[in-house]
């Protein structure tokens, strides 16, 4: 049985699932990450789009069987991924991420039942700058308006936050290979890392077919069935269900290079 919150996900717009992966597949996810550093595979220092469509090894950590029972507690057994995404503070770098919505980021989305994983690569609390969320901010999924972000916030539009608000906010304080999870409406963020410690964290985003599809025409990337049902606009997803897509693999050598 997942050790898990997932009841109160509707009200309070996030859940919390630990120990999701263990210390040697979090280690080959740490190594994996450091060999596309050093192959300059990330966009920015702090930044590496999409690694599922372009290394086989991050692929496979998002339809791991035990991450995709996770998602399947919040939305239910029919799923699929569309976008994933890691976000990387270095020690001292002064970079924050303000308050905002992932909805924003996702016109080609259409729905409700949308949730980001954020699967730590390491350790995460108070000291490097841990992810906080404003519970039950999700609820009436209404997009909140935005304002350009500052020079060092890590994402371009932010939601202006009073402090009466901002006070309610949850740190989700996690080690790695936890995983939270959080709904597309919800507000969080996080303060720059002050810390002598990195703070590595994958994010990916599914989607239940059961009430919410993804616009292919809009979609920069493929879209993959992970489990269950494609649903009645799913059409065009790519079939990656558990039984097809094999294991996971925690050896390094199966990490591929970009566009392979």
């Amino acid at each position: 049985m997942l050790n898990t919150d997932s009841g109160r996900f509707a009200a309070d717009g996030y859940c919390f699932f630990p120990d999701i992966f263990g210390r040697d597949e979090v280690a080959a996810m740490q190594h994996a990450l450091e060999v596309a550093t050093c192959a300059g595979f990330l966009d920015r220092d702090q930044y590496y789009g999409e690694p599922h469509t372009r290394e086989v090894f991050w692929l496979e950590v998002c339809s791991h069987p035990r991450l995709l029972d996770a998602v399947e507690a919040v939305l239910g057994p029919n799923l699929i991924l569309v976008f994933s995404s890691m976000f990387i503070k270095m020690p001292r770098d002064g970079m924050s991420v303000a308050w905002h919505q992932d909805n924003n980021y996702w016109p080609s989305v259409h729905g409700t039942d949308v949730v980001t994983v954020w699967l730590a690569l390491d350790d995460a609390d108070v000291e490097n700058a841990a992810m906080s969320v404003i519970p039950g901010s999700h609820q009436g999924h209404r997009e909140m308006e935005t304002v350009l972000s500052g020079e060092t916030e890590m994402l371009r539009n932010k939601v202006l936050v009073t402090p009466g608000i901002e006070a309610g906010a949850v740190m989700l304080e996690m080690t790695a290979g936890s995983v939270s999870m959080h709904d597309s409406y919800i507000l969080h963020g996080s303060q720059a890392n002050d810390s002598g410690r990195r703070r590595a964290g994958y994010t990916i985003r599914y989607c239940s077919t059961d009430t919410a599809w993804v616009d292919m025409e809009e979609h920069p990337i493929p879209v993959f069935l992970v489990r269950g049902d494609r649903g009645v606009r799913g059409e065009r997803y790519t079939d990656l269900r558990p039984e097809k897509a094999g294991a996971f693999q925690v050896e390094p050598e199966r990490i591929t290079r970009p566009g392979k």
